[in-house]
């Protein structure tokens, strides 16, 4: 059975030399379909988008996947390059390059390789959380006057300190190498109800710790965007660093009470409708741009 398995295998690795595109994986299958589908589809001439889960166990894939799949591509002799999250850094004892600030400094790193591209972003949906593309996703819902807006303000004011306290949690407990909470920690309370929410969690999973370091990477979560007036950049900067799922499901869950639309609270499903409006209202972020230039040039 083990050798069948393996000629197919191989089948599939001949398959693909002759397929003549460049092998472009991704960390899941909601990646792909952003890429593919939303974002980049121009380019599937060239490049071929691919998950690096494996097949037989859904949500079996993520960074360390995609990292093995490049180097199985490259023995194949399959050209191929790897996109994985910057908190991979983090769950690879990699702090300092995380917390890097200087964009150029960051990629010159490469700290995976030359063959895998580490996102600027905390992970895809940090590239979703665009004020003009929420807006336009939101408003067509609201059947009734007035027509729901939100501005970089808007997420600045009525998010931004709770998404702050809520990084620095997980960014505390990866280094402590713990499970970090679910995206819906947190997600009905705020302010101080949230820290102290954040407090409770803390002395119950990591009891008798010394909490410095949480309230440390709080300040450097703070410091991508500071001194940063301009409110539009403000968000910019500060959203590359922020716990991007959390952050999705939180602004989807405010903007769903503040506005009455139910069809925003599940936030996985305006992934989809967020890249589309993105892609049309060309809000792609450069970088990804330029990336898959890079990969798709002769």
């Amino acid at each position: 059975m083990a050798s069948f398995k393996k000629t197919v295998e191989e089948t599939l690795w001949v398959d693909d030399r002759y397929d003549g595109r460049i092998k472009i994986y991704l960390e899941s299958e909601e990646d792909v379909c952003i890429f593919g589908d939303h974002w980049f589809g121009a380019y599937q001439e060239k490049l071929h988008f691919e998950s690096a889960e494996n097949q037989e166990k859904p949500g079996d894939g993520g960074c360390r996947a995609v990292i093995n799949k490049v180097g199985v591509a490259s023995d194949h002799k399959i050209p191929a390059f790897g996109i994985v999250d910057r908190d991979t850094l983090l769950a690879d004892d990699r702090h300092d390059l995380f917390w890097e600030i200087d964009d150029q400094r960051f990629h010159q790193a490469r700290p995976y390789g030359e063959r895998i591209h580490v996102l600027r972003r905390w992970e895809l949906e940090n590239y979703l959380l665009k004020a003009e593309a929420i807006s336009a996703v939101m408003s067509p819902r609201k059947l009734r006057p007035p027509i729901p807006q939100v501005s970089c303000i808007d997420l600045l004011d009525e998010y931004a300190a709770d998404l702050v306290d809520l990084t620095a949690l997980t960014t505390f407990k990866m280094a402590e190498k713990q499970n970090t909470p679910s995206t819906e920690f947190g997600k009905h309370v705020s302010g101080a109800a949230l820290c102290q929410e954040i407090h409770d969690h803390l002395n119950k999973a990591i009891p008798a710790k010394n909490y410095e370091d949480l309230e440390d990477d709080k300040a450097k979560i703070l410091a991508f965007a500071e001194n940063e007036t301009d409110s539009v950049e403000h968000w910019n900067k500060l959203s590359r660093i922020l716990d991007g799922k959390k952050a999705l499901s939180r602004i989807c869950e405010g903007l769903s009470k503040k506005h009455g639309i139910a069809s925003l609270k599940p936030w996985g499903e305006m992934r989809g409708p967020l890249a589309d409006k993105i892609a049309s209202m060309d809000l792609i972020d450069i970088e990804l741009i330029e990336l898959m230039k890079s990969y798709s040039k002769p």
